[in-house]
């Protein structure tokens, strides 16, 4: 499936889309005295061919990320948010690279109301993206979101920001628009807009579907069932796609990741379980990888096939945690 295909596959069921270095770490809530949430996925897949070539590779992946609030008792102090994302391919093509990493910190910053109508805040942070770990000075990026917040109603909320995000996958040295509407009920949360969409729905008491989609290709949908007060089992699919600076070559050739999964595991949920006041909660997971592609070039309007590599199944954990 390339890239254009899986937009208009996922676009119609636009979150759990985690990155938390962007908007989404001012505009994600808080439980009740919480301070911190995380969610890491760790996982490694099978060795597979390296498609029309006599290599291999064999993938470990692991996307990690988190948001904090200095003050448990305030929606409104100041957030901390990070994301790393690293990855090796254990291969010896010359096509792929030893592994790609992409690590980012931002702070969320309340800035007071506009008027009586929108809430303001920022987020401003910097993280570093590359296929050799600071080692160019060119792999540094800025991010920065001017994001305001209105109440329409009880039920519905608009969002509108400028969002610059110099490591993204499209028009990473353009800041760009950005808009949110939500409409929010006790059993249902759907926001639909640009970058992102998103959906939280608890279809029945035990059921509920989380979904998201971010421009240009990144998404994620589980379905998920509680068989009882501490054991869920889910099912999902993903879509990862990222771009990567690469060392000693110009910013206009960066490497794209692309990366489809489908999985299925079980959860165990126990709140208080290793420290009264966190929350444990930890799923084992088995998937089937496929459509892996190594693209080359600037930004998503214009990219050349580099590599592709084999449908492989895999091995994970999905760990939640709240402070």
């Amino acid at each position: 499936m390339r890239p254009f295909a899986f937009a208009l596959l996922i676009s119609f069921c636009a979150p759990l889309c985690f990155a938390q270095t962007d908007s989404r770490l001012m505009l994600g809530g808080f439980a009740d005295k919480a301070w911190g949430l995380t969610l890491d996925r760790p996982f490694y897949q099978a060795q597979s061919d390296v498609q029309g070539s006599n290599n291999t590779a064999q993938v470990f992946f692991w996307d990690s990320t988190g948001r904090f609030r200095l003050d448990p008792n305030s929606q409104d102090s100041l957030h901390l948010g990070y994301r790393w994302v690293t990855m090796n391919f254990d291969t010896d093509s010359p096509l792929l690279p030893d592994h790609l990493d992409e690590i980012s910190m931002a702070a969320g910053i309340p800035l007071g109301m506009i008027g009586d109508d929108f809430k303001l805040s920022a987020v401003l942070g910097a993280g570093f993206s590359g296929n050799n770990p600071f080692a160019d000075s060119e792999g540094v990026f800025g991010i920065a979101h001017l994001i305001a917040e209105k109440k329409l109603n009880d039920s519905d909320d608009l969002v509108v920001s400028i969002d610059w995000n110099g490591a993204g996958a499209f028009l990473p040295d353009v800041p760009l628009p950005g808009f949110q509407y939500i409409h929010h009920t006790d059993t249902c949360r759907v926001a639909f807009g640009y970058p992102r969409s998103e959906a939280n729905w608890t279809i029945l008491e035990h059921l509920q579907l989380e979904a998201g989609y971010e421009v240009p290709y990144t998404a994620d949908v589980t379905l998920d069932y509680a068989i009882s007060k501490h054991w869920h089992v889910y099912s999902g699919f993903s879509n990862f796609f990222n771009a990567f600076r690469q060392d000693e070559r110009p910013q206009t050739q960066r490497l794209f990741y692309q990366m489809s999964r489908a999985e299925a595991g079980i959860r165990f949920v126990e709140p208080d379980f290793v420290l009264k006041g966190a929350y444990f909660d930890m799923a084992l997971a088995v998937g089937y990888a496929f459509e892996q592609h190594f693209y080359d070039g600037f930004d998503v309007r214009d990219l050349s096939t580099r590599a592709e590599l084999q449908d492989v199944p895999y091995v994970g954990l999905v760990i939640r945690g709240q402070f």
